[in-house]
């Protein structure tokens, strides 16, 4: 066992997670120099030359390219659906045929952040869920709280999508071109399970809350549709065609996973954008808006590859694991993955989301691969990291959800801690009894 290069594996993790706990420095900037000079200081540790570190650069950028490209055209696609207005038409037609009571809002909570979340944005979530539904729910007097915490479990579901930027960051540390679809695929049965999981929550809070009542409430149709405000890019001739399209991309990924991944996206963005808008002028202001909203994600997607490739290339990565096996006892080692899942709701107050996907998973996922468990088995096992719902380190969007819900971020924490966390040992232990989490 290299003692000093497991170290200098250790440190420099640390020094990336706390400088950006601290927000010492952007994220780029840590994922590009940081683990630079653990590279240099490296060297003499295994005899290697100063030409060493641009191929372990080259080999870690080559393991995120794909995935990045997928970000280039898959996030701006569903930026593009959003604004025609498909996922309005969704929801008001939901809203059109159900009459309100207080579970049916809440459940109707879940919904609009489940579709609103189709397009990978958070901040989108809580700007468009929280103002539609607050006035009803104090209108039928449900405690406010419940919103934000509802909306938290409704993104964390929808992160399992193949395009979501969380999932991409998983899919990023798997040698496999399709690694988003493959790793979606395998979280279904965990999606849906916390979807009725969830939807429980619901009906008990909605059904709880009649006691605040002290009259009829009623609420029109009408009154809630008011609330949908059409842009200049709505585009409500095109639902169908839009549906169809999305329908149509979203089987391309799953049954024709030779396809690369960011060509379908690729075709569906050039092709949504013809069909909605063909003014080519507005295609190319519409291209630069949606630009601005890949940056920095994308580049640190991409620049995480050279936080990889130098931890792994060098040595380091292998020399931490071996450090790691002379400390964990034998008997736990298999199971290591597993006690960290479990506590992953009080683990997160101590990661950002980039730190706990590029410098815990890899280390866990390595430690595992000892014990004859797959990377795709941890990174499966770890990619619901609950406590990130309740760090605005990690999740500084949740300012906006808790403001616009007229509560406070301490509230929601008091609320959403320990409602979270058992959410989070119920859905290990499902995925354990269903061999979802199991090699």
């Amino acid at each position: 066992m290299n003692i000093p290069l497991a170290i200098l594996g250790f440190a420099t993790m640390i020094v990336i997670t706390v400088v950006l706990l601290k927000k010492k420095v952007s994220i780029l900037l840590a994922f590009t120099v940081i683990p630079l000079a653990a590279a240099l200081i490296a060297l003499p540790f295994i005899g290697g030359q100063i030409g060493d570190i641009g191929s372990w650069i080259g080999i870690g950028i080559g393991k995120t390219s794909d995935i990045t490209l997928m970000m280039l055209f898959s996030l701006p696609y569903f930026m593009l659906i959003d604004d025609t207005g498909l996922f309005d038409d969704i929801v008001k037609g939901i809203m059109k045929r159900v009459k309100m009571s207080a579970p049916v809002i809440c459940v109707l909570t879940i919904v609009v952040a489940c579709i609103v979340e189709l397009d990978g944005s958070i901040t989108s979530v809580f700007l468009i869920t929280v103002p539609l539904m607050l006035p009803l729910y104090e209108r039928f007097r449900i405690d406010k709280r419940v919103l934000p915490f509802l909306i938290c479990v409704a993104i964390l579901i929808m992160c399992n999508t193949p395009w979501n930027p969380k999932i991409l960051r998983a899919a990023s540390l798997m040698d496999d071109a399709n690694a988003s679809t493959s790793l979606f695929l395998r979280l279904v049965p965990i999606q849906l399970f916390m979807l009725v999981l969830l939807i429980g929550f619901a009906v008990f809070y909605g059904l709880r809350s009649r006691k605040n009542l002290t009259g009829k409430v009623e609420v029109s149709n009408e009154e809630l549709l008011a609330q949908f405000k059409d842009t200049e890019l709505t585009r409500h001739n095109m639902f169908w065609a839009n549906l169809l399209l999305t329908v149509f991309l979203i089987f391309c990924l799953i049954a024709f996973q030779f396809i690369p991944q960011y060509y379908v996206f690729a075709f569906g963005l050039v092709v949504a954008l013809a069909i909605n808008y063909r003014d080519l002028g507005q295609q190319g202001k519409l291209l630069k808006k949606y630009a601005a909203s890949l940056f920095p994600v994308a580049p640190a997607v991409l620049l995480s590859g050279v936080v990889v490739g130098v931890m792994q290339e060098s040595g380091m990565l292998e020399a931490m694991v071996q450090a790691l096996m002379a400390v964990v006892p034998a008997q736990i080692g298999p199971y290591f993955y597993l006690i960290i899942a479990l506590f992953s709701t009080p683990l997160m107050l101590l990661f950002t989301n980039d730190t706990w996907f590029y410098a815990l998973m890899p280390l866990v996922s390595a430690f595992s691969a000892k014990y004859g468990v797959g990377a795709e088995t941890v990174i499966v096992t770890l990619f619901m990291n609950f406590g990130s719902m309740i760090s605005v380190i990690a999740q500084p969007q949740l300012y906006i959800g808790t403001d616009l819900a007229g509560t406070t971020i301490d509230e929601h924490i008091k609320f959403s801690w320990w409602r979270l966390w058992l959410i989070n040992i119920v859905v290990v232990a499902f995925g354990v009894l269903t061999g979802v989490f199991l090699p």
